[in-house]
């Protein structure tokens, strides 16, 4: 396996591993405040659609990259709100 692939797993692993926790953080209260979950939402879907795209896996890349436009939608109105 390259260096560049084992980067790329990695991403993925850390990217599912933000989504879930920005999901369970958020949905159980832990987290209260929206942003976090967002945030941990964009990073998590880019690090995912990364490796599915690397993989040529079109559909983790579709839901993931539609997930990280929501997400920074979501910021965005925040921050200028």
């Amino acid at each position: 396996m390259k260096k560049y692939d084992k980067t790329l797993d990695i991403l993925g692993w850390v990217g599912t591993a933000l989504i879930l926790l920005g999901y369970g953080l958020y949905s159980t209260g832990v987290v209260p405040d929206v942003i976090v979950y967002h945030w941990l939402n964009l990073i998590g879907s880019i690090g995912v659609a990364a490796i599915s795209y690397r993989r040529k896996v079109w559909q983790p890349v579709v839901i993931n990259v539609t997930f990280a436009v929501f997400a920074l939608i979501a910021i965005i109105r925040f921050a200028s709100s």
